[in-house]
């Protein structure tokens, strides 16, 4: 139960970030909005340690040793991500080494996809396409709209290169959609794993999310819903032009695509590929939290850093 003094120093909080106003220092902060702004950098730092397990899986099928850099590039840019979030969250009192290599591997969060071994290099690009796409929706709300300046400013260096990911993957998507009708067809083969995991990238629908205050404090200027739209609306653009085939159509009414697979649904992870049944929100979210087939492995050689030996 709050006292009346820390009811009154949230109010006096929320009516200058409803002013508009921007902090530059953890101690103007209160402390709600402090634990708000903790838990967002602590799980998106955390997060971003966890893509070196899942991108390293693409070196081994990278064609050639342009493909080979355009990989070992995006790990470097990733890890630059997780420091860069991770100075942040430690300015809160998060221990992020403590977190990524020491703490039990089953508390350690990512998105689903992240602990699925990529099988190909054109399942890697495709998934920058689709997936970068949608994780620079999310930071680059964080970038635009956080209350707390410094945050946003961690965020430009971040979303330059998210940006630059995505249309690497887009331009190299596009030619192996072209190359042959075998690359054609992987590049289709990985449209159907990865699509609705964009669907799903940006968590629960507005109804059930579960930090609304991300959105009452302002760290965040748009929600789950919103972002969800603008990745589909952008991704169903790039693969209509592309001539593939995806789960949406274009609805002529509202002028806009809508989804056509079941929301949400589980994935069959020794299969990669995806019920087609409808379930509850709980229940994808309690499915994707038993993690992929790379956890805990990969998390056990990240902390062996094994990584260097086995690259060139």
């Amino acid at each position: 139960m709050e006292t009346s003094d820390q009811v009154d120093v949230e109010a006096a909080m929320l009516a200058r970030i409803d002013d508009g106003e921007l902090f530059e220092s953890i101690d103007e902060l209160s402390p709600r909005y402090r634990e708000i702004l903790k838990q967002t950098a602590e799980i998106a730092s955390i997060s971003e340690v966890s893509v070196l397990t899942w991108a390293c899986t693409a070196y081994p099928t990278a064609p050639d040793i342009g493909a080979k850099i355009a990989v070992c590039a995006t790990i470097l840019d990733e890890v630059g991500h997780a420091y860069h979030q991770g100075v942040l969250a430690e300015q809160f009192g998060v221990d992020v080494h403590a977190r990524a290599f020491h703490d039990d591997i089953k508390f350690i969060w990512t998105w689903p996809i992240m602990e699925f071994p990529i099988r190909n290099y054109i399942e890697f690009v495709v998934m920058q396409s689709m997936l970068d796409r949608a994780g620079l929706h999310w930071t680059k709300d964080l970038e635009l709209h956080c209350s707390f300046a410094p945050y946003r400013r961690t965020l430009r260096k971040v979303n330059f290169e998210e940006g630059f990911h995505m249309r690497h993957g887009n331009f190299w998507t596009e030619y192996y959609w072209n190359q042959s009708d075998e690359s054609r067809a992987m590049v289709q083969r990985s449209i159907d794993w990865i699509f609705p995991f964009g669907v799903m990238w940006f968590g629960k629908p507005d109804s059930l999310k579960t930090r609304p205050e991300q959105l009452k404090y302002k760290v965040r200027g748009w929600g789950n819903d919103f972002m969800r739209e603008k990745w589909l609306q952008s991704s169903c653009a790039f693969l209509d032009r592309l001539g593939a085939d995806f789960p949406a159509e274009f609805d002529e009414e509202q002028k806009k695509w809508v989804i056509t697979m079941p929301y949400p649904m589980k994935y069959e992870p020794e299969t990669y590929t995806w019920t087609q049944e409808k379930c509850e929100h709980d229940e994808y979210w309690a499915h994707s939290r038993k993690g992929g087939p790379m956890r805990p492995a990969a998390y056990d050689r990240l902390r062996r850093e094994e990584w260097g030996d086995q690259l060139w």
